[in-house]
């Protein structure tokens, strides 16, 4: 099912209401119409896919009979269309407005059994969707008793595909650029398992790659919260103070070692 059906789903309620008939082939071709009429207001009903049992093929019947106005997308797919086929009739040898929207330029009805007293509006491929629209409100048989509330339909457009495109392809350029850098970026010398240890060390020897070297030298850690394991500050020979925050040191198990603990804030 196209995804506008499931977002706008036929009419169901009591109030008076517009029949939309079309084949499913031209489910694509019919929303530009029903789009508009939606946000006039249009309660709209229509008969999407084929009916899954008997049961729900006489109540599409019954609710095609009850529309104040039928109005018809006539493509080869429409008449070929038996169930749509058997609704028009039904309804226009019952005497309800019908009015047939000619999508191509094939037969202009006589094939569907419509009389040729059925108005006809051109609506094929030349035919802006905004101009039928127009002239469709006009047309016999189109009264404001299937005007309801107006709805809001989402539909990006041309113009909201291309801005999501744009993001996407923003995203994924982020994306290489970071994998990009990151490949770039020097591996650590000295390997430090713990993450949070890690940038420590790392702030300890000035943001940069940290070596065997450079470890050597450090003597102060300063620390946000906790690392998972303290085993590996046995890497750093020259470390004298550690410096935590005194909300962490009561959260964990503190290092063990000839150091000098520093708390901050409190």
């Amino acid at each position: 099912m196209k995804s506008w059906q499931k977002k706008y789903p036929p009419y169901e309620g009591a109030e008076p209401y517009l029949y939309y008939a079309f084949a499913d082939a031209d489910a694509a071709r019919v929303w530009p119409l029903l789009r508009l009429l939606l946000e006039r207001g249009c309660r709209v009903w229509y008969a999407a896919g084929r009916a899954g049992s008997a049961a729900e093929l006489v109540r599409r019947q019954k609710r095609a009979a009850g529309a104040a106005l039928t109005l018809v997308w006539l493509t080869d797919a429409a008449r070929e269309d038996a169930d749509l086929k058997s609704a028009l009739l039904t309804n226009q040898n019952a005497g309800r407005p019908i009015l047939c929207l000619d999508a191509d330029r094939g037969d202009p009805g006589l094939s569907m059994g419509l009389y040729e007293s059925v108005p006809h509006l051109r609506a094929d491929a030349s035919v802006r969707a905004a101009a039928l629209e127009a002239e469709l409100v006009r047309a016999p048989g189109f009264t404001q008793e299937i005007i309801g509330e107006p709805q809001t339909v989402r539909d990006r457009g041309w113009v909201g595909k291309l801005a999501a495109a744009l993001l996407i392809l923003a995203a994924l350029l982020l994306a290489g650029a970071f994998l990009f850098l990151r490949a770039q970026r020097p591996e650590d010398g000295l390997v430090i398992r713990d993450g949070v240890l890690r940038e420590a060390v790392r702030g300890a020897v000035g943001g940069g790659i940290i070596t065997e070297e450079n470890a050597r030298d450090v003597t102060v850690l300063r620390f946000d919260r906790l690392p998972e394991d303290w085993e590996e500050l046995s890497l750093l020979p020259a470390l004298e103070k550690i410096e935590l925050p005194q909300s962490a040191a009561l959260e964990g198990p503190l290092p063990d070692g000839d150091y000098t603990l520093v708390l901050r804030g409190g």
